[in-house]
């Protein structure tokens, strides 16, 4: 009988395609941070997932990703808990009022990667799914930003 404390390999092959998925969604909000205020926003980082999850990665991006994501897994707990001590530091920095219903916002630049994340706010309401893992995608971002008072589109 297996241990219920150990994962499978597909566990952890999904926990990377998740990671890796999540990496690359920080880098289109990073970008359009950068395109922006230069402030890392909440909309920016739904944005960024609702981008990931419309526009597919490049190989090169999921390789990539998927590289990363293997560091992050294996990464070591002391690493951990200094990153999470340096992110409770600046998430008591940043406040937003989440009991106010509002739009996302988004920026005006026009490059390829922002007018792309323009487009996919307008029709994520209309996103189809094709497998699994991208519906809970979906309806994670639909049940995070409800909680947190934003609409899209």
């Amino acid at each position: 009988m297996d241990n219920p404390d150990t994962i499978t390999e597909e566990q952890e092959n999904i926990f990377k395609v998740v990671i890796a998925n999540n990496i690359s969604a920080m880098k289109i909000s990073k970008i359009l941070s950068e395109h922006s205020e230069n402030i890392l926003t909440t909309d920016y980082v739904v944005t960024g997932l609702i981008y990931r999850l419309m526009i597919k990665m490049t190989d090169d991006e999921m390789i990539q990703s998927m590289n990363e994501a293997e560091t992050i897994l294996y990464a070591s707990s002391d690493e951990d808990e200094n990153e999470e001590n340096e992110n409770d530091e600046e998430s008591e920095s940043i406040e937003e009022d989440l009991n106010t219903k509002r739009k996302i916002k988004y920026n005006s630049c026009n490059c390829d990667i922002c007018n792309k994340c323009r487009v996919c706010l307008l029709n994520f309401g209309e996103f189809i799914t094709t497998d699994h893992l991208s519906t809970i995608y979906k309806n994670s971002i639909l049940e995070t930003c409800e909680k947190h008072n934003l609409i899209l589109s």
